[in-house]
C-alpha cells in the first residue's frame, strides 16, 4: 500500500511540473488540487508507517525476528554497492544513502528490542491484575 501510495504522489507531483501540450485554464485551481492530493498521499503513507512500526499500537506488523530480517538486508545494500561500482558512480549521494541505511539498520535491531522487552513484560502484568 505505501509504494503504491509513493506512485501516485510521484503522479501527482508530475501532473504540476510537466503539464500537458494544453496549459491549464487555472494554475491556481491546478496548485490547489495537487496540494490536497499530496496531503491525502502523506497521511496515507503516515498510516502505513503506523502499521508496520506499530507506535500507536502493541504488536506492530512486522515481529521481532521480521525487524531483525529486514535490518539485515537493509545493511546488505550498501555493501552489495561496493561490488557494483555505485559508490564511484554516484559519489558523496551514495556515501549518504549508505550512512541512511545502516542507521535504519541499528534503529530496527533497537525497534526489534524493544518490541521483545515490552513482549517478555506483558504475561506478568497480566498476572499481577487478577
Amino acid at each position: 500500500m505505501g509504494l503504491f501510495t509513493l506512485f501516485c504522489a510521484f503522479a501527482t507531483v508530475d501532473m504540476l511540473l510537466l503539464p500537458g501540450k494544453e496549459s491549464s485554464p487555472s494554475p491556481i485551481l491546478a496548485v490547489a488540487v495537487v496540494l490536497i492530493l499530496l496531503l491525502a498521499c502523506l497521511w496515507v503513507l503516515e498510516k502505513c508507517f503506523h502499521l508496520v512500526t506499530g507506535r500507536k499500537t502493541r504488536g506492530g506488523l512486522l515481529s521481532p525476528t521480521a525487524l531483525r530480517v529486514v535490518a539485515f538486508f537493509l545493511l546488505i545494500i550498501p555493501v552489495a554497492g561496493l561490488f557494483t561500482g555505485y559508490y564511484r558512480e554516484m559519489g558523496a549521494v551514495a556515501a549518504f544513502q549508505a550512512v541512511m541505511y545502516v542507521f535504519a539498520f541499528f534503529g530496527l535491531r533497537a525497534l526489534a528490542r524493544k518490541r521483545e522487552a515490552n513482549r517478555d513484560e506483558q504475561p506478568k502484568s497480566e498476572e499481577t491484575e487478577t
